[in-house]
């Protein structure tokens, strides 16, 4: 059914264990913490935010389509890869998504996630984050939801999908602007200077079909878990 929140995009579902809202935060830390904040303001009686989306990896075991769950949020320094505020996730949830994904036979890998101001395109950057931050993944969104369901004291998760490896270089980073938004005039620069990046995209499709998939296996598991029973 439809979310009927002004303001706010996305859609309810009713499942066994109560009704589940699904948000839609769109990319950036600037754009995460506002819709975050205003759906959180209009579902007073949440129990449980779990954020979800893709990440890349910045540990080189993690493939596209691997499962991330988040120990610890972290949002980084203005334009660098140095956290400036970490939000860690309450160990019951943390067990209860681990757990939840296990038993339904999906692997996933813990560690931290770093929200970034920008999007780190190639290995030497992800590297460096990993360094600065030690977190095995970067997003653009995460700590700000985190930030935010903390701050009201909401239990969180993050629970996200792998769409590009450590290796793996993100062609026309500069296209996109901080919420991720591609820029036309700056797209059509890239691909007038770089005409050889057309090529990638069916391996970039192929790296989003995967982790789509895989993020939809892990939603459905853990919707249809509902939320970690409190003591």
């Amino acid at each position: 059914m439809p979310l009927n929140l002004k303001g706010l995009s996305g859609f309810r579902i009713r499942t066994e264990r109560g009704e589940v809202a699904f948000v839609a935060t769109g990319i950036g830390m600037k754009r995460g913490k506002a819709i975050a904040r205003q759906a959180l303001s209009a579902l007073p009686e949440t129990e449980l935010v779990i954020g979800t989306g893709v990440v890349g990896a910045l540990s080189g075991g993690l493939r596209p389509g691997d499962i991330v769950i988040a120990d610890r949020a972290m949002k980084a320094r203005d334009d660098t890869a140095h956290p400036e505020h970490v939000v860690p996730v309450d160990p019951a949830t943390l067990e209860h998504c681990e757990r939840t994904l296990h038993a339904a036979g999906l692997e996933s890998s813990t560690g931290g996630i770093l929200s970034s101001a920008r999007v780190i395109p190639n290995a030497a950057g992800k590297r460096a984050a990993k360094q600065h931050s030690g977190a095995i993944a970067v997003d653009m969104e995460s700590a700000a939801i985190a930030i935010e369901a903390a701050a009201r004291g909401v239990p969180f998760a993050i629970v996200r999908t792998v769409v590009d490896s450590l290796e793996d270089e993100i062609f026309g980073a500069e296209m996109a602007d901080e919420q991720g938004r591609v820029r036309p005039l700056a797209a059509a620069n890239y691909l007038v200077r770089n005409p050889a990046a057309v090529l990638k995209i069916p391996w970039m499709i192929r790296n989003l079909s995967l982790a789509t998939r895989a993020l939809a296996d892990a939603i459905e598991a853990l919707v249809y878990a509902g939320p970690p029973v409190r003591q």
